[in-house]
């Protein structure tokens, strides 16, 4: 987008849209000149616009120009992928702490086997933290009331 605003005629319009795509944080895709350079003096400029706000998602080729054009020929491709398929709402659960049974989970919690639970595993790192949960949470919901929303 600064190429082209460094071209010595950017016009009103120009201004607007580089005011534009930084408000709305988008990128542009053609970072090279895409008009011939054809005189003398004529200095390298974008003169073509392509703003996104997901550049990765493309992919942008410069061809030489069709025909007795003047200007490059840009192709811009955004490859089909699908929709990854979105998991449903989870519910949520209330879980109300004021009518807990504090002694009951505390015991709980203090005669777990954690040990023979935990450390049976050879990779602690992510199979202990589930189980870790699986645990803690199984405590919880015997002993503290909850709804799901």
């Amino acid at each position: 987008m600064n190429l082209r605003l460094s071209f010595p005629f950017t016009d009103h319009p120009g201004e607007l849209a580089f005011n534009c795509a930084i408000f709305h944080d988008l990128e542009q895709l053609v970072h090279h000149p895409t008009h011939i350079l054809d005189r003398l003096g004529d200095t390298p400029n974008i003169l073509d616009l392509f703003l996104t706000s997901n550049p990765s998602a493309y992919a942008v080729s410069l061809l030489s120009p069709l025909g007795s054009s003047d200007h490059n020929l840009i192709t811009v491709s955004c490859p089909i992928s699908p929709i990854p398929p979105q998991n449903p709402p989870k519910q949520r659960c209330l879980w109300r702490f004021a009518s807990a049974s504090w002694g009951d989970l505390r015991r709980y919690y203090d005669d777990f086997p954690w040990n023979d639970y935990f450390f049976c595993v050879r990779d602690p790192s992510s199979l202990c933290a589930e189980r870790k949960t699986e645990v803690i949470v199984s405590g919880m919901e015997a002993y503290i009331l909850h709804s799901l929303t």
